[in-house]
């Protein structure tokens, strides 16, 4: 029989990757694969990030931005168009 090695744990723990807290009776992952069990100051982190990434984008993309927000609230009917010549009045 060949004997099995145990592995070992990271010389360095993931500060995402904290250990589980029980009994705040949260599921393990949000929507969008997110763990619940982050430390504050990783969730942090991410969420900063994230803010930082959204002004970069909106910065880059401002215009197409509002273009394509505006494009999505209009109606079906506001997006119809109709020739002058077959109107029905």
């Amino acid at each position: 029989m060949t004997k099995q090695k145990r592995r070992k744990p990271p010389r360095h723990a993931c500060p995402l990757c904290a250990v589980p807290r029980s009994g705040r009776g949260l599921p393990l992952t949000l929507p969008f694969g997110i763990p619940t069990y982050w430390s504050p100051e990783a969730a942090l982190a991410i969420f900063e990030f994230i803010d930082d990434m959204r002004d970069v984008i909106l910065a880059t993309y401002c215009t197409q931005l509002q273009e394509a927000a505006r494009k999505q609230r209009q109606s079906p009917a506001d997006r119809m168009v109709i020739p002058d010549d077959e109107l029905p009045f």
